[in-house]
């Protein structure tokens, strides 16, 4: 396959890979897939650039291998928290003698529409066209061949941390990709696991990670509210770690496999048998243990998004309740309806509506895809990539090229 083109989703613990093409009705396809364990980020930040690569590396190859293609450029995803959205409106005279809108015309009016002031610490990073207008007729979706002499467009703008971008970008060329976008995490994962009704009438939108957990609100098929909480799955291997006196590892292990944050007669029937750390003999702890750990931690989690949510007097714009994705932490027996109780809203959990990547874990990678592939023509910010660096790992070489303007203004018609 020569049409395709690949996310790459950057977490805490773990580094998720997608390759997507075309079928032959060109609906969008996931042919190559791979994960992998990741300990270069911390809290959606880049702490470490070649463990970062590594665990890029590992999972592009898999889903290479899957999909029998060379990845040489990727979109990627930046933590809604380190993100900031804008909304602006452009306008322009429509340059044709005719006065059909053409492509070149669209690209002029969001280019317009970018012209705001940035703070030097960010950098823009995508442009959302919410709406076209063609002489004061609005609610325009795509203006293209239409007749006008006046065109508008009210767009949100999309701005990052450049030292976050940098360094993200950075880890991908080290492993011999160019990043050829980056998107916001919500914006992408809501892609993946929320319905068009949902976001029209207000939903809250939960991915816990690692290090963090995102917290995204859309209302109208927009996003109005996006924040970031320093808590996520490793503070719950940690507390189990501290409570059971068990290595850190073997915390992980456990919350995998017996995972749960409601007792039931099952929880307390079964033992689990453990090695605390100053003992030399295995002792053995109920699953009800187990899940009185686990519970006061998510618990928590929940009720720190609920006082977000009322402090920014956003819980009557939740109609359609809230969705849980993320990582491991949304596998836990339990939490739906732990999460209700807490927030007072009905949830479920969010997984991505396809065969092959249809794991929670995979949300924001498949999202990523999905993002790209609705925007068929889509006005995006092309990054001049770090020199490239011919990789320990992975034998591909690429032309350098020098970080100089970040941001290149590019309009493109994908496949």
């Amino acid at each position: 396959m020569t049409d395709f083109f690949t996310s790459i989703d950057l977490g805490t613990s773990k580094v998720c890979a997608i390759i997507a093409g075309k079928d032959k009705n060109g609906q969008v396809q996931i042919i190559g897939m791979g994960k992998s364990d990741c300990n270069g980020i911390k809290k959606g930040v880049v702490v470490d650039i070649e463990s970062t690569t590594k665990g890029v590396i590992n999972a592009v190859e898999q889903a290479e291998n899957m999909a029998d293609v060379t990845v040489t450029e990727a979109y990627i995803n930046i933590p809604g928290g380190y993100s900031r959205i804008v909304s602006n409106k452009g306008m322009i005279a429509v340059s044709g003698d005719d006065n059909e809108i053409s492509l070149e015309d669209i690209e002029r009016v969001i280019t317009s529409a970018t012209i705001i002031s940035v703070p030097q610490d960010q950098r823009i990073i995508d442009v959302i066209p919410n709406q076209y207008i063609v002489d004061g007729y609005d609610e325009i979706k795509d203006p293209t061949g239409m007749v006008g002499t006046r065109l508008e467009v009210e767009a949100d703008i999309v701005t990052a941390s450049v030292t976050t971008t940098q360094n993200l970008i950075k880890s991908i060329n080290k492993a011999g990709i160019d990043v050829v976008g980056i998107f916001m995490e919500p914006l992408a994962t809501a892609n993946s696991v929320l319905t068009d009704d949902e976001k029209e009438l207000g939903v809250l939108l939960i991915d816990i990670g690692a290090g963090t957990s995102d917290i995204s609100i859309f209302k109208k098929n927009r996003l109005i509210y996006s924040n970031i909480l320093l808590v996520g799955g490793n503070h719950i291997t940690n507390d189990l770690s501290i409570g059971l006196r068990i290595p850190f590892k073997q915390s992980e292990e456990i919350k995998r496999r017996y995972g749960a944050v409601e007792y039931t007669e099952d929880n307390n029937d079964n033992v689990i048998e453990i090695n605390p750390i100053g003992l030399n003999k295995e002792i053995k702890v109920s699953k009800y243990q187990l899940s009185e750990i686990i519970e006061a931690r998510v618990g928590e989690v929940f009720e720190l998004i609920d006082k977000e949510l009322h402090k920014n007097k956003l819980k009557k714009q939740l109609l359609a309740g809230a969705v849980i994705t993320g990582g491991g932490v949304s596998y836990l027996k339990g939490i739906e309806k732990l999460a209700g109780l807490r927030l007072g809203l009905p949830v479920r959990i969010g997984k991505p509506n396809e065969l092959v990547a249809n794991e929670p874990i995979y949300s924001t990678a498949v999202g990523i895809i999905n993002y790209v592939y609705k925007r068929k023509f889509k006005y995006y910010i092309e990054y001049s990539n770090t020199e490239a660096i011919k990789s320990n790992y992975r034998s591909k070489t690429k032309n350098n090229n020098k970080l100089t303007s970040l941001v290149k203004k590019v309009w493109k018609e994908y496949f």
